[in-house]
């Protein structure tokens, strides 16, 4: 019996701190969402494997390192603002919050998937079942919104029951399939799923869609592929729309050969001249498309509006460590607080420039590098390359209308998928 636990307790660690670890997560989804359990077990997996093991390549650590740099930026700026508004102690407590500790997940999710190479062909398949998973629980609410159900959700989970009044048990804790939003007075069905709110479900269905398109089976690439459309498509997220939009543009057009990319520069240029010789205002309908995705749900623009607008006011009153943290609602009846629904408005309310300056460097060496190695890599991993890049660019285009560091844990596989594909190939392969 000795001998026995003896070996088999040094080869725990390893079983658990391991990529298998992740896949269990991402395939264990169904099992931890009912009881409102996913967030924390993200939480806990990211962490186990990012203290495990560090990643081998600069360019990996460097850009996990960068965001990480932006929570810590975030929750300095909360301790100067609330020694300067005499709420020290409010402002020490910000570094429990998920304005802080939300980017420096972020931040261990691209390190750990560095360190375990979590964009590995196993890792893709789970992504691409996670997809698939959409598709039953989709339909089934499908079924609900035709009986007339305003939502399907469960009314308790154990993060409600045991924080009722807390915000994040609320956001993170809850479980739902579908929910009926509204905003200043605009009815809104909206599939919600595994995701804290809608946005946040077309981010991650983009993501779902773009890594699916790597997994090897075509049954499994399918279902994911479906999946995750559905989801960016009922998420109802007009950010996540065009992003779904320019993610396919830009994969037709980094998959594509020179003689294509230059065929489809000939034919966009046509197409212009025709519409210019029809006497079409083409660039006028263009500068106008933002008007008219505003009008689609106008209530949600007016809501953004009020609070950009807001916190653009708080940040020229400290425009060095900004406010501290998120500020109260600007309607009386709805929880739209200043601060929220835009990384950039919302880094500049509660971090100022402090914090806003962090994200900015960290997400432009996520591009650069990303980029660097999108055109160094000829080999097989190129295509794995290709989504690695949009995908950076997917966050960069969320960044205005959405605050990412509310998502990091609900899109880890986004995250560690562009760790995993930022450390080279010889790397990974000394560790598996």
């Amino acid at each position: 019996m000795t001998a026995h636990r003896l070996t088999f307790l040094p080869a725990l660690p390893r079983l658990v701190a391991d990529r298998s670890l992740y896949v269990l997560m991402l395939l264990s989804t169904i099992a931890f969402w009912p009881v409102g359990l996913l967030t924390p077990v993200q939480a806990v997996v990211i962490c186990v494997l990012a203290f495990a093991r560090a990643p081998s390549g600069s360019m990996a650590r460097i850009v996990a390192i960068s965001w990480m740099c932006i929570g810590l930026s975030q929750l300095a700026a909360s301790i100067v603002a609330g020694v300067w508004r005499e709420q020290a102690g409010t402002g020490l407590g910000q570094i429990m919050s998920f304005g802080v500790i939300g980017w420096v997940m972020g931040g261990l999710a691209i390190w750990a998937g560095a360190a375990h190479g979590l964009s590995h062909r196993v890792v893709i398949r789970a992504v691409a079942i996670l997809g698939a998973l959409v598709i039953p629980l989709a339909m089934l609410g499908a079924c609900g919104v035709a009986l007339g159900m305003r939502t399907m959700e469960l009314s308790h989970t154990l993060p409600t029951m045991l924080a009722p009044n807390n915000i994040s048990a609320r956001l993170y804790g809850s479980v739902a399939i579908y929910l009926t939003e509204e905003t200043l007075g605009e009815l809104t069905t909206r599939l919600i799923l595994f995701f804290p709110y809608t946005t946040a479900l077309g981010l991650g269905g983009i993501g779902i869609t773009l890594i699916s398109l790597l997994e090897k089976d075509w049954r499994i690439r399918l279902a994911g592929i479906t999946g995750g459309l559905i989801a960016v498509v009922f998420s109802w997220s007009r950010l996540a729309l065009g992003a779904m939009v320019l993610c396919a543009i830009g994969w037709i057009w980094l998959k594509a050969s020179l003689k294509l990319r230059l065929l489809f520069v000939f034919l966009a240029l046509a197409a212009l001249f025709v519409m210019s010789v029809a006497g079409e205002d083409w660039l006028g309908s263009l500068l106008s498309a933002q008007d008219r995705v505003d009008g689609v749900r106008a209530g949600s623009s007016l809501a953004r509006q009020l609070i950009y607008q807001k916190s653009w006011e708080g940040f020229l009153q400290s425009p060095i460590f900004g406010y501290g943290w998120i500020g109260p609602s600007v309607h009386p009846k709805e929880m739209l607080p200043i601060g929220s629904h835009s990384t950039v408005y919302g880094l500049l309310y509660t971090g100022g420039g402090m914090a806003f300056g962090a994200f900015t460097i960290a997400i432009a060496i996520t591009i650069i590098v990303a980029s660097i190695r999108l055109m160094t890599e000829k080999g097989e991993r190129r295509d794995e390359m290709i989504v690695m890049f949009l995908l950076s660019l997917t966050l960069l285009f969320f960044c205005k209308y959405e605050s990412l560091f509310s998502i990091t844990l609900p899109c880890s596989y986004i995250f560690a998928f562009i760790g995993g594909a930022l450390e080279p190939a010889n790397h990974i392969e000394n560790r598996t």
